[in-house]
């Protein structure tokens, strides 16, 4: 409630300092600690969606900024999109970025990519060979048999 008594260009100080302070702290964790790339990635995609909302942002305020709640919106937003327990930023990410960018078949493949790493390691190394060479029968039986259809 506080933050819609502050002036107009403070709300907007304010909700822009939100969305770049902790994800530029927590984008420069990720990038300097060791991991498997999980959190790298879940950064990049953060900043590529927050960067669609400032845009949105920065032309609609020329419209609706003096509004009261226009900031109070755009700061929700700004924290939906970057806390993990809404996986905002990919939900944004997947349903606007990448259709408007034309990568959707690139983003599938990058898909099954994760799950073949997910398959591989949850699979006991001396059974990898047996396990993904009945999964390609199975893709490639499937795939036979619709074409038949």
């Amino acid at each position: 409630f506080t933050f819609m008594t502050f002036p107009e260009e403070q709300r907007r100080f304010i909700t822009v300092a939100v969305g770049t302070v902790y994800p530029l702290a927590a984008s420069t964790v990720a990038i300097t600690t060791k991991s498997d790339g999980t959190d790298d990635t879940y950064w990049l995609t953060y900043w590529c969606s927050f960067s669609l909302l400032f845009l949105a942002m920065d032309y609609l305020e020329n419209f609706v900024g003096h509004i009261k709640g226009f900031y109070s919106l755009c700061l929700v937003a700004t924290v939906y999109l970057f806390l993990p327990m809404f996986e905002g930023a990919n939900v944004v990410f997947r349903r606007v970025l990448v259709p408007l960018s034309g990568q959707y078949e690139n983003m599938l493949l990058h898909d099954a990519f994760l799950v073949r790493r997910g398959m591989e390691a949850s699979i006991a190394p001396e059974y990898h060979d047996d396990v993904f060479h009945k999964a390609a029968k199975v893709f490639t039986s499937t795939a036979t048999n619709k074409k038949k259809e």
